[in-house]
This record gives C-alpha cells, structure tokens and sequence, in this order.
C-alpha cells in the first residue's frame, strides 16, 4: 500500500466526488420537487389525525414520491458503480505489485511499486461489472438476514396489545438486530474483499469470485479474520486517536464564554485534522485491500 501511494489520493479524490454528486442531487432534484409540491408547508401539529393526514398526502403526490424514489435508487447505482471501477483499479495495481515482487528473491518495498494510470484504468475497466454485482449480492443477502430479527420484532409488537409490552418488544428487538448487525457486516466486509480480491486476480465473474472466496475464506478462516480484525483494530484506534486533537477545540467552541473569533482561530487546525482523518481512513481500507490481494496471490 505504501508502495502505491497516489491510490490514496485517488480514494480521497472518490470520497469527494461523492459528497459532490450527493449535495448536488439534493439541491438539483430533491430540494426544488419538495418546495414546487407544497411539502415544505406540510406541519403534522396542525392536524387532528397526522396519520390520515400522511395517508393524504401519499395518495395526493404519488407520483412526486415515486419519482424521488427513482432518483434516490439511480443515485446509489451511480455511487455503487463508480466505488466498483476505484476498487477494480486499486486491485489491479495490488495483484501486478504481488507479482512483480513475487519474482524478486528478497522484494523490498520498492519491488511493490507498480502504480501507473494506464494499470489503474485498465483494471477499473475489466472488472468493476464484475465488482458491482459483488457488492449487490452480499450486501443483498446481509440484508435478507437482518430482516429476520426485524420481522421477528414486528411478529411480536402485532401479538401483544399493550402499549408497554409492545414498546419492550420493540425496544428489544432493535437492539437485537444491532448486535446481529455487527458480525454480520464483519463477516460480509471479509467476504467482499476476498471476492474482490479473487475477482481481479482470477479474472473471474461475480458468482465465481463470491463462491471461490467462500470457499477460501472457510478453508483458511484463522487468517482473514485476524486481518480483518488487526484492520478494524487499528482504524478504531486511530479514529479516536484523531478525533482526541477536535475534541478540546470542539470543547472550547462550545463553551458559553468561548471568544467570538473561536472558530476562525481554531478553522486551519480542524482542517489539518480532517485531512489526516480522510488519509488515515483511506490508507487503512487500501491497507484491508491489499492484504486480501496478498493472501489471494501467495504461493
């Protein structure tokens, strides 16, 4: 990873595009529908019955609703795709620096240095179809499985008609799920990366590389989770460690009697600090991407 380091630019530069595309969807599409429909005037206080009131209005701008649907799901596709062609070209340039160093008898960190913007497009554009349906298909079926406890949780909420009963159940379900959510999205992060991992280096198509890396993964479980674990250690760790340096300049600001020049005075650290924290986060999910290539591609 630290080999290829402009691949770090290249996920902040991602990052951001994403903020841009979000921000200017909201103020092209979303914001001026909502104003043009009458919605922002929309107050539930005023209503003897807000559900049939929220009943009207669904039924009186269906369409408007179902158009911003539409526009929210074309939006998650535009995301979901260009995140797949970033990390089909960063994989390309991990699996070509496992191989070039791999013919060395003692590779040094120099041995790893294969970035170049021709591999990079190369392998976003080979493999990002195949990466897209990765991330559909698994976080498909994490999904599926967190509907379990949701579903469950309601079964109960409908089966007791007692307002306290029924909040415990709900309560308690929601809770449920959040702890069932935590390993499950563990265990789909491990299986993503390794398919992605597999996907590039195999070449292989997205059914392929779930089931190959499946497969990988239950044959050498030990391994992937203790890197995936070491990774979500030290991206913890670091976060908060990071997030120690805004935490007395958050304090000052907040205070009843903090300078009126606070923010100015404080506006060039903050800023360092979130340039550190988007690097840092950045270096550590190629980091989590290149070990799964390393494991993918040993001999």
């Amino acid at each position: 990873m630290l080999a290829n380091w402009p691949l770090i630019a290249i996920r902040i530069a991602e990052n951001f595009l994403f903020v841009l595309i979000i921000i200017g969807s909201i103020i092209a599409v979303i914001i001026p529908i909502v104003v043009a429909a009458g919605l922002s005037h929309f107050d539930l206080r005023n209503s003897d019955n807000p559900a049939g009131a929220i009943a009207a209005l669904v039924v009186e701008h269906w369409a408007l609703i179902v158009y911003v649907l539409v526009i929210i799901t074309v939006l998650l596709v535009v995301l979901i795709a260009l995140h797949s062609f970033v990390e089909a070209g960063n994989t390309k340039v991990f699996v070509d620096a496992e191989r070039a160093a791999g013919r060395v008898t003692e590779p040094r960190r120099d041995a790893f240095r294969t970035f170049a913007m021709d591999r990079w497009l190369l392998g976003g554009r080979s493999s990002w179809w195949s990466i897209f349906w990765i991330y559909n298909i698994v976080w498909g079926v994490a999904g599926l499985i967190l509907l379990i406890p949701l579903m469950l949780t309601m079964l109960g909420m409908m089966a007791v008609n007692e307002p306290g009963p029924r909040v415990a159940i709900g309560c308690g379900g929601l809770a449920l799920s959040i702890l069932f959510l935590i390993p499950i999205s563990v265990i789909i992060a491990i299986w993503s990366q390794k398919a992605i991992a597999v996907c590039v280096a195999r070449a292989a198509t997205a059914n392929e590389s779930l089931r190959l890396a499946w497969d990988a993964i239950r044959g050498d479980f030990g391994r992937h989770f203790a890197v995936a674990f070491i990774v979500f250690v030290v991206a913890f760790g670091g976060a908060m460690a990071l997030s120690m340096f805004t935490m007395p300049m958050s304090f000052l600001r907040g205070s009843a009697g903090a300078p009126a020049f606070a923010n100015i005075a404080f506006a060039p650290a903050q800023i360092l600090v979130s340039i550190a924290q988007a690097v840092f986060s950045s270096a550590v999910g190629l980091w989590f991407l290149a070990s799964y290539v390393g494991l993918t591609e040993e001999r």
